[in-house]
């Protein structure tokens, strides 16, 4: 939460800014710091998952795919520790980068949610970060909705491209709302359907983009702040 914002705060980023390493160098590591420690933290959590799970329930199918859904937890979590790089690198206070970020946070699940209710599952969702839009192996226009439902958005990375590999094929129904004279009578209906690889791949990309802007304007911000301190 402050590799850098607290080096900041507590000055011991002088000292390194002093030695003969590049600005690049010294902005890499700490992002590739930060990139380890949550493979090493989720490591842990999904082998003792796994573990509980085979002496508990027995052996278990597509146990190989779990260092892919690894990588998308992972990534997805990197978007919004990019965000809190950003907002610690701008600020130097880590009490604005974790109030910040948890602020965006909140903010793009309050505004999904009112699009969601009131558009249904719009492609605006699609390119945001966090849970994006809901899929539904099932029929909108069946009530009561019968299939599969789960999040496509950045934040279940993890779950989709596990699904990429297990159902490429399989086809996810995004749901529109439609209302009447006086916003009436709502109807709803499929706003448009991707197969689970499109989705995947997708929401892939975006936390990519995600992840590679924050990190940009992150290390501009970090150069910016060393000639700042150095000065």
């Amino acid at each position: 939460m402050n590799t850098i914002s607290g080096e900041f705060e507590t000055g011991s980023i002088t000292p390194l800014l002093t030695k003969p390493v590049s600005k690049n160098t010294v902005f890499l590591g700490k992002i590739v710091a930060s990139f380890l420690t949550l493979i090493a933290i989720y490591a842990f959590l999904t082998v003792y998952v796994i573990v509980g799970s085979v002496v508990i329930e027995g052996s278990q199918n597509n146990l190989l795919l779990a260092p892919l859904g690894l990588f998308g937890l992972t990534l997805a979590t990197m978007v919004w520790a990019s965000m809190v790089i950003l907002l610690g690198t701008l600020s130097k206070s880590s009490l604005v980068a974790a109030l910040g970020s948890f602020g965006v946070f909140i903010g793009v699940t309050i505004v999904g949610t009112i699009l969601s209710s009131v558009y249904g599952q719009t492609s605006v969702l699609f390119y945001a970060p966090g849970g994006g839009a809901n899929g539904s192996t099932g029929s909108c226009e069946t009530f009561p909705r019968s299939g599969t439902n789960f999040a496509t958005g950045t934040d279940n990375l993890g779950y989709l491209l596990i699904q990429l590999v297990l159902n490429p094929s399989a086809v996810l129904n995004f749901c529109g709302v439609r209302f009447g004279p006086g916003g009436r009578e709502g109807e709803i209906f499929t706003a448009s359907s991707d197969t689970v690889a499109t989705v995947a791949l997708r929401a892939l990309a975006v936390a990519i983009v995600y992840l590679a802007a924050l990190l940009v304007v992150s290390w501009f911000a970090f150069r910016r702040s060393q000639i700042v301190e150095s000065a």
